[in-house]
């Protein structure tokens, strides 16, 4: 039994560290691109993660956000996407960092960070395909935003 497990957590690593992470980055960009939106940025992998530096995300030829840093790590059986520092150009917001979890074996996301509007929280449903994300201090964008008895949020269809 413990030469089979072995076996397992061998071939789980060998995954992990030989998947060919770029290739995520450009089936992304593949998708993007019949929304309009791409991404202009450098990209490099290691051995567990896939980093994308000083980009530039445009929407029909407008630029809506940059970024320093997004790090994506796709471990198969818990996955994370770090972004640093994200600068909104639509009203001049920062996102100094925000935590994307997720899992296979449940569809819904997490999402956590810290903004200039304050603390982010919420979630993104994979199978009902919406994102619904809380924000705590939500004075400067509360025109863009509903209320329930949790707070103000953001909610979109994808």
């Amino acid at each position: 039994m413990k030469k089979f497990l072995l076996f397992l957590l061998g071939i789980y690593i060998g995954l992990v560290v030989f998947m060919p992470k770029d290739n995520l980055y450009y089936t992304f960009q593949k998708y993007l691109k019949k929304e309009n939106i791409y991404i202009n940025s450098s990209i490099s992998q290691d051995l567990i993660k896939l980093s994308l530096k000083n980009a530039k995300v445009y929407s029909n030829n407008i630029n809506i956000a940059d970024f320093e840093n997004i790090n994506i790590y796709p471990l198969i059986l818990f996955n994370l996407i770090s972004v640093k520092n994200l600068k909104l150009e639509i009203g001049n917001y920062k996102i100094s960092n925000l935590n994307i979890y997720f899992t296979p074996f449940y569809p819904i996301g997490l999402i956590k960070g810290d903004s200039s509007f304050g603390k982010v929280d919420g979630e993104i449903n994979l199978m009902k395909r919406y994102i619904k994300v809380y924000i705590q201090k939500p004075s400067t964008i509360s025109s863009f935003l509903k209320k329930d008895k949790k707070g103000y949020f953001y909610y979109a269809k994808f």
